[in-house]
């Protein structure tokens, strides 16, 4: 059965010699795994489409059995161009996205999640990249989760219940001071 939503991208591997395994997160969906056979070929439908950040409008075949979907179609709606225009911008980006990978299970229901990265993406894009951004993201993050309490940082919650979060957390703000 195939199926039609749109998603952000998150993360991309390599497939064999030519194909790429795409992570998204979608609208309906949540996280979703889709091998995008023959993506790096020259010539492949998918050239141009197919990058981080990027989001597409994508049609998928869910698998008889595993949790790899494959890649039928993706049609670029937003590159997010702005997220290129600086490091920070990327690194934010990436630990955002990272975070989410980290305490969101694949095939969750998907639009609160969709709706929380693109978001994110689409104001890092236009907006210069603050502490303030992140730590926004890691509060929407925990309260999704049902463990965010004032009482301590959303980070802190976010490492407490899910013990393994990405590296880097302290360098990004860092250099989040200096830009």
């Amino acid at each position: 059965m195939k199926n039609r939503e749109e998603g952000c991208i998150l993360r991309l591997s390599p497939l064999g010699d030519y194909g790429l395994i795409v992570t998204w997160c979608t609208s309906e969906h949540g996280v979703l795994r889709t091998a995008a056979r023959h993506a790096r070929k020259p010539g492949s439908d998918f050239t141009g489409r197919l990058d981080l950040f990027h989001e597409c409008e994508l049609v998928f075949t869910e698998p008889a059995r595993g949790d790899l979907a494959t890649l039928n179609s993706a049609e670029l709606l937003n590159p997010r161009l702005g997220l290129r225009s600086s490091l920070t911008k990327l690194r934010l980006s990436s630990y955002m996205t990272n975070l989410l990978l980290a305490t969101v299970e694949p095939s969750s229901p998907g639009e609160e999640w969709h709706r929380l990265m693109a978001g994110a993406l689409d104001y890092v894009a236009a907006n210069a990249p603050r502490r303030a951004i992140l730590e926004h993201f890691e509060k929407r993050l925990a309260s999704l989760h049902g463990i965010y309490t004032p009482a301590m940082p959303a980070h802190a919650a976010l490492q407490q219940h899910f013990r393994h979060l990405p590296a880097g957390r302290a360098e990004l703000l860092a250099a989040m001071e200096k830009s």
